[in-house]
């Protein structure tokens, strides 16, 4: 085999490696939450957010979200808190 065709191909398998290794590092961290921010929801879901928020129902205004949005618990909540941080 050709010296050069070598170096490609261990190049190649190094790439393949550490985007393999990358993507598996990615997908097993806990620490990312994807989730639809409160404000780019219908204003009526807001208000209604915004109100179990004011009356310290944070676990209605969670459900509230989950409710318009089909998210998980963790989006949900990770949504309502930004928003009541937000919120001040």
């Amino acid at each position: 085999m050709n010296p050069l065709t070598k170096l490609v191909l261990i190049i190649a398998i190094a790439a393949l490696v550490f985007w393999l290794v990358t993507k598996f590092r990615d997908n097993t961290r806990g620490d990312k939450v994807s989730f639809r921010p409160v404000e780019d929801l219908p204003l009526e879901v807001q208000q209604s957010i915004d109100l179990a928020l004011a009356k310290d129902k944070k676990v209605t205004a969670i459900k509230l979200y989950r409710q318009a949005t089909k998210a998980p618990l963790d989006a949900a909540k990770a949504a309502i808190d930004v928003r009541e941080w937000k919120r001040g």
